[in-house]
């Protein structure tokens, strides 16, 4: 191996990407075929979003030219990992392991893999396996907390984490999973300075990062009660969890049933109706309502990013319309006009979450545009009245707005819980 080679492996392990891959494309310049000079120019590019399939197909020709080579498969299983491929990483990884049976760095990946399945018993196993392999191993000990957390054994996985902080102080992901365990076990003040210290040795951390933003909201009681319902709602296979929503609608319309043919009960009823409508809209605004007070806040102002910036920008508003809204109604005394507006701007504010929240360009387009779609359904009846001067067809409008806002909670919540793949 000469020194170019090396070079480029210690410029990789320093996150120096763009050195890295000067050094290796050297290489390939003499030697097109180099098999191992083509994973490492995949596991550099991989780290730029904009070159992820470039990153593939690189992996992929390293296997072709070099398939008996551990890392070319090791490679390439990193790279269907990144852009959440995670049935194709695991046929990868497998490889790698059969090739190198040795591999903790590998165990790490195949754990990642199960995780993104919500395999959580198996990637547990896996984790293991890399540990009897190498007990030291950062990213095995780091992921063992987090599995812990997934399989709810909170207490466990505090005292994972704990322990591999101890051992690797100055590791920034040591300190982000030790953030995550404390958060997701409810202490959010001690995690916000876990992920402090992470953004400190790693100011890119993309899970100290928002880590940090959800510990920072935890400071409020109605954001944490929702928080914990979000994890809840987590550690279930995702159609355990469609299933456990889509049966509490079901619910709903049967005590609304229940209510409308049974006059007394109405008062009971329409309470749990209340409440359930307010925590079904907190759960799409509340992290988009709460970043907005992170806006005034001297370190969180500074963790939100554009989507996240813009989600707060349009929800503050539509909230503040709401509420204006219903009460120049009451004082106008046309309470059911300030309700109907009231109810259009809340309502609104559920497509503008779900926009914003995707992960993926595509998904936040086309999402928006269904936004934007249920947003005039209101407005043309609106109009429609106004030149048939009948009351109707806004009244009938405001039912489709309430049918086509259930229809994309369902498939929004769908949507989203499928990880994007690019």
């Amino acid at each position: 191996m000469n020194d170019r080679y090396e070079r480029s492996q210690l410029l990789l392990a320093q996150q120096r990407y763009e050195l890295a891959e000067r050094e290796l494309r050297t290489l390939l310049a003499e030697d097109p075929n180099d098999g191992i000079a083509l994973s490492l120019v995949s596991l550099c590019i991989l780290h730029d979003s904009e070159r992820m399939v470039e990153a593939s197909e690189t992996a992929q020709r390293a296997v072709g030219v070099s398939p008996g080579e551990s890392l070319t498969h090791y490679a390439l299983a990193t790279c269907y990992l990144r852009r959440n491929r995670f049935e194709q990483a695991e046929e990868a990884i497998q490889m790698s392991l059969t090739l190198d049976p040795d591999d903790a760095d590998a165990f790490a990946v195949l754990a990642r893999t199960l995780l993104g399945r919500q395999r959580y018993e198996d990637a547990l196993a896996v984790i293991d396996q890399g540990l009897a392999v190498d007990p030291e191993h950062g990213d095995c000990g780091s992921l063992r907390a987090i599995t812990l957390e997934r399989l709810g054994r909170d207490t466990e996985a505090v005292a994972v984490s704990s322990e591999r902080l101890q051992k690797s102080p100055l590791d920034p992901m040591a300190h982000a999973s030790h953030g995550y365990t404390l958060l997701q076990s409810g202490d959010y003040r001690q995690a916000q300075v876990a992920f402090r210290e992470a953004l400190r040795l790693d100011p890119d951390n993309e899970m100290a990062r928002t880590g940090l933003i959800t510990a920072l909201n935890n400071r409020s009681l109605v954001f944490r009660l929702v928080h914990r319902f979000y994890v809840s709602l987590s550690r279930l296979h995702a159609r355990a969890a469609f299933f456990l929503i889509f049966g509490a609608w079901i619910l709903i319309q049967l005590l609304s049933w229940f209510a409308d043919k049974y006059p007394i009960l109405r008062p009971v009823v329409f309470p749990v109706i209340c409440f359930y409508a307010l925590f079904v809209l907190l759960t799409w605004i509340a992290n988009p309502l709460f970043n907005t007070f992170l806006r005034f806040h001297p370190f969180g102002q500074h963790l939100l990013t554009r989507a996240q910036t813009w989600a707060s920008n349009l929800i503050a508003p539509c909230l503040a319309l709401s509420i204006s809204s219903i009460m120049i109604g009451f004082f106008c005394s046309d309470v059911w006009l300030g309700i109907m507006a009231g109810a259009y701007w809340i309502g609104l504010t559920i497509p503008i979450a779900g926009a914003f929240s995707a992960d993926e360009s595509r998904r936040q387009a086309m999402l928006g545009a269904i936004a934007v779609g249920i947003a005039l359904i209101p407005v043309a009846g609106t109009i429609l009245s106004v030149t048939s001067e009948s009351i109707g067809p806004v009244i009938s409008s405001f039912r489709y707005y309430g049918f086509a806002l259930l229809a994309f909670q369902i498939g929004g919540n769908l949507l989203l819980s499928r990880p994007a793949q690019t």
